[in-house]
């Protein structure tokens, strides 16, 4: 790859406002199509399809954030993004939902306060060339629980809940979601969604 062009920053880039305004998760073997099948460009995906539905998880305003860390060794560079986000009002359900991720091979669908959205966990680089129609389904880079801090507090006015951490280690920066069709849908419920 060679460096054959450069980035310009404007007004609007200057201006644009950040956090986060919801996250979709979802297991990486729910994931059945993705367009294109090889990253392009524009570093971004027009089409994302799963088997089920993407788990939609609220959290207290202002509280979730996406850091992204590069580091390069050996000749290679990967890339460590860590998605946080705080639930208030603990309780044995929350926790059940919760208790979900600490198995699972969860990717990130992150939407931005922009209307930016971003990939997290998903990956083209180094999948997994299987016979199937999904290589992917192995590739290793989806997110894992990292923590969950947090508690009850001691006071009235302290804070009940915790923080969540996913953390994916990806070998190239997460991909811009670019959606073709309608993009997000927020089904009946409020705590599932459809990509298209």
């Amino acid at each position: 790859m060679a460096i054959d062009s450069g980035l310009l920053v404007d007004c609007g880039d200057l201006n644009a406002v950040g956090g986060i305004r919801q996250i979709l998760l979802t297991d990486l073997s729910n994931v059945a199509t993705v367009a294109p099948t090889v990253l392009d460009a524009t570093h971004s995906i027009t089409s994302f399809t799963t088997t089920d539905d993407w788990a939609r998880f609220e959290f207290k305003n202002e509280t979730a954030a996406l850091a992204i860390t590069g580091t390069k060794e050996g000749g290679s560079t990967a890339y460590e993004c860590a998605l946080s986000f705080y639930i208030p009002d603990i309780d044995g359900a929350r926790f059940h939902e919760l208790s979900n991720l600490e198995s699972a091979c969860p990717v990130a669908l992150v939407e931005f306060n922009s209307g930016k959205m971003m990939f997290v966990g998903w990956s083209y680089k180094y999948e997994n060339k299987a016979a199937g129609s999904t290589p992917w389904v192995r590739n290793q880079t989806y997110a894992n629980l990292t923590s969950i801090e947090g508690g009850s507090g001691s006071a009235y006015a302290d804070d009940n809940g915790v923080t969540v951490t996913l953390t994916a280690r990806q070998f190239e920066l997460p991909i811009e979601y670019i959606p073709a069709g309608a993009g997000i849908t927020v089904q009946a419920g409020d705590v599932t969604a459809q990509t298209s």
